[in-house]
């Protein structure tokens, strides 16, 4: 007798394809991942492939029919930002090497995560960008302002996820955490009332995060606070809010669902254990003397 194939079969059978396309792209064995982990490890990489699939779908017109209008300036802004953080011209994008092993972070976060994090997710966001920097330039050689604008949202995404995991990158370092000193630690005082005050609200705000997206420790250049956000997927803190950001938190289950499962305010907790605090000093020193004060 034929065997009835059941929906346990088919989805057992879906996970197995599942577990081996993440080996082929992480080069990492994944026995030891739940099923349900592999599940939510994907989401960021399904989620970077919709927005490749958007923007190959976007058409550029030729000159002679390109609708004219207004281009958005976010579009310049988001590309302004990158430069300024990582010193690349528009297009001329890479994969930040990290300025630590992949392991130097446990028990705190896991060396496994870091690597697929860094080498698959940064590098997908990177690869997209790359992707919209060429049809944007193609949009704007046939001054097709609408297929500029139609962009923006893969700019934002892409462009905001290469931004967003090269800041995180520097935010942590091995052998850190523990309580902020110099500029970061007064100004932590004056604005929270203290640092246990600053780490309740940010690790509320970061926990409460709906869906995916980001917990931020900003500066606001024009009255010279700090001040704690969210954004939501990837979309920078800078063309959000008009903060410039000092410390970030990527709350995307992928960050942390394979050492930390559901449990996201265990990971926020843990993540004050690796804060580089001499680097978000340095950034607001930057900050601060860009804006004039």
């Amino acid at each position: 007798m034929c065997k009835k194939v059941t929906m346990a079969d088919v989805k057992d059978a879906y996970i197995a394809a599942l577990e081996k396309k993440l080996a082929e792209l992480s080069g990492i064995e994944v026995d030891q991942i739940k099923k349900n982990q592999l599940a939510n490890a994907a989401d960021e990489a399904r989620a970077i492939g919709e927005m490749a699939e958007y923007v190959a779908n976007i058409q550029v017109q030729q000159a002679a029919v390109a609708q004219s209008g207004v281009v958005s300036p976010q579009i310049a802004a988001l590309y302004s930002h990158i430069t300024n953080e990582l010193g690349e011209s528009r297009g001329a994008h890479s994969l930040p090497p990290l300025k630590y092993d992949y392991d130097a972070l446990e028990p705190h976060i896991s060396a496994m995560i870091m690597k697929i994090h860094h080498t698959k997710h940064h590098q997908g966001y990177i690869n997209n960008l790359k992707a919209c920097t060429e049809k944007l330039i193609e949009a704007e050689e046939a001054t097709d302002v609408a297929a500029m604008n139609a962009l923006l949202p893969a700019i934002k995404f892409n462009g905001g996820g290469h931004l967003n995991h090269t800041i995180f990158w520097t935010n942590m370092a091995p052998n850190a955490g523990g309580d902020p000193s110099g500029a970061i630690a007064d100004a932590i005082n004056e604005e929270f009332g203290s640092f246990q005050a600053f780490k309740d609200k940010f690790s509320a705000a970061s926990v409460g995060v709906k869906g995916s997206g980001w917990g931020w420790l900003g500066y606001c250049p024009k009255n010279n606070k700090l001040a704690v956000a969210t954004c939501q997927n990837q979309d920078p803190l800078q063309v959000t809010h008009g903060m410039i950001p000092l410390l970030g938190l990527d709350v995307w289950e992928h960050a942390y669902y394979l050492q930390y499962k559901n449990l996201r305010a265990d990971y926020v907790k843990a993540f004050f254990n690796v804060i580089n605090w001499s680097n978000v000093n340095e950034r607001l020193e930057t900050a601060r003397k860009s804006a004039g004060h």
